[in-house]
């Protein structure tokens, strides 16, 4: 799938911005703070609802607007859409076709995006709730019963959370503890079921991308002790969840792990190896959902050339390019690794908010 065509208006400093880009590699160049990353933003907020970057809504609306608008023509295997997304500071509204879109699911079912930036190394450095949100973006994308698991699993997460801060009986948190475990099961389940094809793409990956660690070792952890059922580990926490009035086991605590020789990358790994890692990660999330959806999804690096050496952005763009993915990368000048990209090539001057 790939956008033919890009409208944007009150995102950061793009008061206003169309382009019409090509199916393979779009080049955004410009110097720093023109706006080249604020048009990568609009397309990740297409596709989840929300920027990659830190600051929450009001860093990402214009000074002076009300609210930003992105607007898309998307080709999906010669299927055409209109996509409309509007971000306020307090909702959101989408259209598909001139009707309205339900919700940030359905939104990110019909822009499938994934990004790398420099803030990227927060997926292997970071906290777990980064890593559990990147996974989850394939489940969601390769799983049918997953958006529903996770929504009952939430919901019944916040009832119990609320009902623990509320000195319940026995016999009613029971209820709950019930409820929660049976959800948090299945949730388990459909991440399980899909991370030995995510742990075996990354060996591979880290293989080639960072040969001199040796064999990767790629961990899984669903959120309890791996010997016991959830219900009964909630259970035998429920004292200590009533002292602190939430859940603490589940799902919701999920996480994986990149490790080399026993050494976690997020601890002992330098900034760099954590950014090969998380690109490592973006790319092969990329190749799971074209190996399961049939097509690529939109993918953006975003600095590229001083995020990585030019090895490695030719690695890059050759895997982008076997993917055959709609490609957008932004730098303030063209790297000679781009000699290496056969197909198609579409550039862009990004100059004060304004596309050239």
């Amino acid at each position: 799938m790939h956008l033919t065509r890009l409208t944007i208006a009150g995102l950061r400093c793009l008061a206003e911005a169309e382009l019409a880009p090509g199916p393979g590699l779009n080049l955004l160049l410009g110097g720093n703070g023109a706006g080249k990353t604020s048009v990568l933003e609009a397309l990740f907020l297409l596709g989840s609802g929300r920027s990659f970057r830190f600051g929450g809504h009001e860093a990402v609306i214009a000074r002076g607007s009300a609210a930003l608008q992105v607007y898309a023509e998307i080709d999906t295997d010669g299927r055409q859409d209109r996509l409309g997304f509007e971000r306020a500071r307090s909702s959101w509204r989408a259209l598909r076709n001139g009707e309205r879109v339900a919700d940030l699911a359905e939104l990110a079912s019909l822009v499938p995006v994934v990004c790398f930036s420099p803030e990227s190394h927060e997926l292997i450095g970071g906290g777990a709730e980064v890593r559990r949100r990147f996974f989850d973006w394939i489940v969601f994308h390769v799983e049918p019963e997953f958006t529903e698991a996770y929504r009952r699993y939430a919901r019944l997460l916040r009832q119990r959370n609320a009902v623990l801060k509320q000195s319940p009986s026995d016999a009613e948190l029971r209820v709950w503890t019930s409820d929660l475990a049976d959800a948090g099961e299945t949730l388990a389940l459909l991440r399980l079921n899909l991370f030995p094809e995510f742990a075996a793409a990354m060996r591979a990956a880290l293989a080639a991308t960072l040969p001199e660690m040796g064999d990767a070792e790629i961990s899984y952890k669903r959120g309890w002790r791996d010997d016991v059922e959830l219900y009964e580990r909630l259970e035998s926490l429920s004292a200590k969840e009533r002292e602190v009035g939430h859940t603490l086991a589940g799902p919701h605590r999920a996480d994986w792990t990149v490790a080399f020789a026993g050494r976690e990358i997020r601890e002992y790994g330098s900034r760099g190896q954590q950014k090969l890692v998380a690109l490592a990660a973006v790319l092969v999330a990329a190749g799971i959902y074209r190996s399961r959806r049939g097509h690529a999804p939109i993918v953006a690096l975003d600095d590229l050339a001083s995020e990585l050496d030019e090895d490695h952005q030719r690695r890059a763009l050759l895997a982008c390019a076997e993917l055959g993915a709609q490609l957008w990368v932004t730098g303030t000048q063209q790297s000679t690794s781009f000699s290496q990209w056969g197909g198609a090539m579409t550039v862009f001057h990004v100059e004060q908010g304004k596309l050239v």
